[in-house]
């Protein structure tokens, strides 16, 4: 698909910056998936665990109650457990860390959105004309995992931060945000340095690959396989830290929850830094040969 951003001068000829020649392309791959019912419909889905994180939150603060005997007060005897207590960062964390829901509808955006974007460019020969047109192969991959990230991001960083602000407006008082906001700060960054990195990631295997499908399926394997190895060595071996340390997404998360300082048990810090690390660093390193520009004009 060519977008009107291919034009580098206006219609009087004056030349036409370099942001403005990219940022329509980041701005075009982030609407691409609302640009569908499907890619809407996908977008909700992905909401879900947010949504019942949110109807939590009603119970917990006496909103809405089912029942005679009632659903928040069983939330309640419950507060003591950190994934279920407002007051603490580790309620707004767990429906995006978590393995399920959180990997699963992470799994299913990313491989339909962020998977697909190089290597479909790829097969329709478009490369060649993004690259021709005052736009370096560097600003292009750039452009393109900004706008898979604002995709990502919008599920991953805005849902835990939206749930934050409507649990300090539930509130009685405006103590929960004062006590959390530290917390949530650095949770909020923690989301957006992995998020980040999971997409690059992502990125980087659309670029290897040499089809939209061929690119999801090896993301597919790298985030649910090195999951599975994790969970096998670790069980294994005996040795729980091993999982942060083989797991793609575990390393995130484990990053996630430091960053945030939620405190953890049985994890490496460090291996998780060198897990997401390293696999960023290879996968960029294997995408460099294929977003050359001779690459492009074969």
């Amino acid at each position: 698909m060519i977008h009107d951003w291919l034009k580098e001068r206006s219609g009087r000829g004056a030349e036409v910056s370099g942001w403005r020649r990219s940022w329509p392309l980041a701005q075009a791959e982030f609407l691409t998936l609302f640009r569908s019912r499907w890619g809407v419909a996908l977008f909700l889905l992905c909401l879900f665990p947010g949504l019942g994180r949110l109807v939590m939150l009603l119970i917990i603060f006496g909103v809405v109650n089912f029942g005679p005997v009632g659903l928040r007060a069983r939330l309640q005897n419950r507060a003591e457990i950190p994934g279920l207590d407002p007051s603490r960062v580790d309620f707004y964390l767990e429906p995006v860390v978590s393995v399920m829901p959180g990997m699963v509808f992470f799994l299913l955006l990313t491989s339909l959105v962020v998977a697909r974007t190089i290597a479909r460019d790829r097969l329709a020969n478009a490369m060649e004309l993004y690259w021709t047109r005052g736009l370096s192969p560097l600003a292009y991959v750039a452009c393109k995992w900004l706008g898979g990230w604002l995709v990502v991001a919008s599920i991953t960083v805005m849902v835990p931060l939206a749930l934050w602000l409507t649990a300090g407006f539930l509130a009685e008082d405006w103590s929960l945000l004062a006590t959390s906001a530290g917390g949530m700060a650095r949770a909020a960054v923690g989301l957006v340095v992995v998020s980040a990195a999971w997409t690059g990631i992502c990125l980087a295997l659309s670029a290897i690959c040499g089809s939209p499908n061929a690119a999801m399926v090896a993301w597919s394997m790298l985030l649910v396989g090195s999951s599975a190895v994790g969970v096998v060595l670790a069980s294994a071996l005996r040795e729980p830290w091993l999982r942060s340390c083989l797991s793609l997404w575990e390393a995130g998360t484990v990053v996630v929850r430091a960053i945030a300082g939620v405190p953890q048990r049985g994890v490496s810090i460090p291996g998780a830094c060198a897990m997401l690390a390293g696999c960023l660093i290879v996968t960029m390193l294997l995408a460099r040969s294929r977003l050359r520009l001779e690459e492009a004009l074969r």
